[in-house]
């Protein structure tokens, strides 16, 4: 999710007395990304925001961006275009361009395409960035790409998210954490992850062992932090969390830190949060 304040987009090449009328001043966009299993774009009801995929299942991937503006003063489509920088550089563009309808009086609208297919080379491993602009910048978010059609052998299970909340030794409650990135380091005691899975079609009942650690830019490992989630039909999806950290706040040294976590000792997710 990325937040842009003060843009002025125009809905392409207009004549001078329709400029402003055919604008619109964006105020904050949100970027979601989802699989594509074709080249129909998923209706909203069906689509399941990530930023994990795999290198050997995903085809497509389609962007959604949410505008946030000053009320329009005119209806009219804004045509908004996405690039994808890959690990190693390379820059590839959007496949199609996301269309957003704007309404007159509106304050909000949501457009969505599919954008981006691993090509003749197919898929690269590690971390993408997905950067989306009409005339100006709207904003950015990345997302990685692992090898593997599933985390299990026998089962469709996903990485949906990866979410870190302060919490202190009893672990706090999924409807009460408060999910942030950056942390303060004379506030900070136990730092928590949250990671959420998806398994559309479960069939039998399982546990999954997850194990994560925190690494500052220091290179040791600080600690590792390990829980069992546990599948049950018929759900198709479920979270699961720990935390680490201290008793009393101080103990955080101010830097960034990279939360990686695994499977089996297979990486899963590398993220990051900040101590300031």
């Amino acid at each position: 999710m990325n937040a842009v304040l003060g843009r002025l987009l125009l809905a392409g090449t207009l004549v001078p007395g329709l400029a402003q009328a055919q604008s619109v001043s964006v105020t904050r966009t949100t970027l979601r990304l989802f699989e594509q299993p074709s080249g129909v774009v998923l209706g909203a009801e069906r689509r399941v925001y990530t930023s994990y995929f795999n290198m050997l299942r995903t085809r497509w991937i389609s962007v959604e961006a949410t505008l946030e503006y000053t009320a329009a003063a005119a209806t009219f489509k804004l045509s908004v275009s996405c690039q994808m920088t890959r690990p190693d550089g390379t820059v590839a563009d959007g496949i199609w361009k996301l269309g957003v309808d704007i309404v007159a009086g509106s304050t909000r609208a949501v457009g969505a395409n599919y954008m981006f297919a691993g090509g003749k080379e197919g898929w690269q491993a590690g971390v993408h960035k997905v950067t989306c602009s009409a005339s100006r910048l709207l904003g950015e978010t990345t997302f990685q790409m692992s090898p593997g059609p599933s985390l299990l052998a026998d089962t469709e299970f996903r990485l949906k998210e990866v979410k870190f909340f302060p919490t202190g030794a009893q672990l706090i409650a999924p409807a009460e954490r408060n999910y942030l990135d950056r942390f303060s380091s004379s506030e900070a005691t136990r730092i928590g992850i949250e990671l959420t899975f998806v398994h559309p079609n479960l069939t039998k009942s399982g546990e999954v062992p997850v194990d994560c650690y925190y690494m500052p830019s220091t290179g040791y490992v600080l600690g590792t932090l390990s829980f069992i989630y546990k599948m049950e039909p018929p759900a198709t999806s479920g979270s699961g969390g720990v935390g680490l950290g201290w008793e009393q706040p101080g103990h955080w040294s101010k830097g960034d830190y990279l939360a990686i976590c695994q499977i089996h000792g297979r990486p899963i997710s590398v993220d990051r949060f900040t101590v300031w």
